[in-house]
């Protein structure tokens, strides 16, 4: 696994210099022959030039040059792929296939985006694939990626990913971050079904307020004694946010007038110290860093199995309970109107909000000052792991029992991702990059960097998130759930389990209520497995 060699310390990312981008362009792409059928040697041919003696021979070494030219291409016929998703990013889209033509200028790449969800893009391919009538490529979070290959449509990644003459090289394998590859191979078949292109994981935004803040006289373990610094705030458990650092920030904030009060009361949003806006992304991430379980794949039958009805996973939505009681907690699910919980943050609501790296636009208001950090983990213990979810969609490779034009599609996502285009898509989208080296370029460090940015701004919270995305206890502490026949319902069902016992009335969330609905959401899932 290749180092960490892209993290510098901050003061470091505050120098830096910047250094131009490159321009976008457009273009198409066509169809391929069998993989099979490609000599390794023709990516490499070239042909010699010699002194022309006549117009004849002119004419003669113009088609040896054409035919030397035609060898260099890995699709040799018209071919003609789609790649369909619903991202709006269509110009870089856009930009990829134009330089992807000039590569191979045999295969013309249709860019299909759908106004749908990520389930509808799904649905939209179900239904197309009776009359064969879907894309080459699509742009899909893992869940749905499972549910195409109970129809046999997914193709195997493996042969393209290892192939001599147009597969990854050891480089490019060693290139990419760990987590992105190992969640292509968290299906119930063996094998890599999915490959990384727009990641994120989450983010803990908070109001950069509270930094200085000496809560000493109301909590002496607080940072030791010492003001809230940014270490602190990075290096928060769960325990120390709910148990401490909460209670002494609601004390505090009920000792000013309302003009200074850093906390506010809204007649929209919901109030409280801390959001989390994913129901579901929360109880997972819990499992994962208390080792509760959650779920996994038997290996032998290839079957899901539900490891989350257990007592530490009880014990932990009846803390989360009655943090929600006392104002210092609340997810999107449990919010006034079901809101995500970045409104109540931005608004000063809220001075904690848990969201995606991908969606960093939504932290930031005029007069915040978004800080970025790590959110909370489970302390030390026996079992306890750092973790922190991997998301955002992959790409698959649909089949259409045409090995040519499949390996056209397989080409044109390598081209998606090698290192120049993999930065630009990062850059121009926010999502994290997939390639330990894009971290390590001028123009990520520029962006990263948060000298001359205006304060309150988007690319100030932006320079903050890439700094974040960057950091190696981050990369390090990526987690991916498998895949199998219910992992979506599951998901489902235990993001409406934490919304359901957290809005119980206050002072009646017993055990026998919280074993029914931990029940009741096993059964749920089991049905559809």
């Amino acid at each position: 696994m290749k180092k960490l060699l892209y993290v510098l310390p901050m003061a470091a990312l505050l120098t830096i210099a910047s250094c131009s981008q490159g321009s976008k362009d457009k273009s198409e792409s066509k169809e391929p022959e069998s993989a099979s059928s490609i000599p390794a040697a023709s990516v490499e041919e070239s042909s010699k030039e010699q002194e022309p003696s006549s117009s004849v021979e002119e004419s003669s070494k113009e088609q040896e040059s054409s035919s030397a030219d035609g060898d260099r291409y890995l699709i040799k016929e018209p071919t003609t792929i789609e790649l369909v998703s619903n991202s709006s990013y269509t110009d870089d889209l856009d930009s990829f296939i134009a330089s992807f033509k000039k590569i191979e200028p045999n295969v013309t790449v249709i860019n299909t985006k759908e106004s749908t969800s990520y389930d509808g893009l799904k649905d939209k391919i179900v239904d197309g694939l009776a009359a064969n009538n879907y894309a080459d490529l699509a742009v899909l979070y893992p869940d749905a990626i499972g549910t195409l290959m109970d129809y046999g449509v997914v193709r195997q990644l493996d042969p393209y990913m290892t192939n001599e003459t147009y597969g990854w090289s050891d480089d490019d394998l060693d290139d990419i971050i760990p987590a992105y590859l190992q969640e292509g191979v968290k299906y119930t078949l063996p094998g890599t079904y999915s490959l990384p292109f727009s990641k994120s994981t989450e983010a803990m935004f908070y109001n950069k307020c509270i930094l200085g803040l000496d809560l000493s006289k109301i909590d002496s373990s607080i940072n030791g004694g010492n003001p809230i610094s940014e270490e602190y705030i990075n290096n928060l458990t769960w325990d120390e946010l709910f148990d401490h650092l909460a209670p002494a920030l609601v004390s505090y904030n009920n000792t000013l007038d309302d003009e200074r009060k850093i906390l506010r009361d809204n007649a929209t949003y919901t109030k409280a110290v801390f959001g989390y806006d994913s129901d579901d992304n929360l109880f997972i991430t819990l499992a994962e860093q208390y080792g509760y379980g959650y779920t996994e794949v038997d290996p032998v039958t290839g079957e899901g199995k539900l490891l989350f009805n257990n007592d530490g996973m009880k014990g932990l939505m009846k803390k989360f309970k009655a943090a929600y009681d006392n104002g210092y907690f609340f997810t999107k699910g449990s919010s006034k109107d079901g809101k995500y919980t970045n409104f109540s943050f931005t608004a000063s609501s809220a001075l904690f909000t848990v969201g995606s790296t991908g969606g960093l636009k939504y932290q930031v208001a005029a007069n915040l000052d978004t800080g970025v950090a790590r959110i909370p983990q489970a302390p030390a213990g026996a079992g306890h792991k750092n973790s922190l979810i991997s998301q955002g969609p992959s790409i698959c490779l649909l089949d259409h029992k045409d090995d040519n034009r499949a390996l056209a599609a397989w080409l044109f996502y390598k081209h998606m991702t090698n290192e120049m285009n993999s930065l630009k898509w990062a850059l121009d989208t926010g999502y994290s990059p997939i390639r330990y080296s894009n971290m390590e370029t001028n123009d990520y460090l520029d962006v990263a960097s948060e000298e001359g940015k205006e304060l309150y701004s988007l690319d100030m919270v932006k320079a903050r998130v890439f700094q974040y995305v960057a950091d190696e206890k981050v990369a390090s502490s990526l987690y991916t759930s498998p895949v199998f026949k219910g992992s979506d319902v599951a998901r489902t069902a235990c993001g409406s389990l934490v919304t359901t016992l957290l809005m119980k009335d206050k002072g009646t969330l017993t055990d026998e209520i919280v074993n029914t609905e931990f029940d009741k959401a096993e059964n749920t899932i089991k049905t559809k497995m």
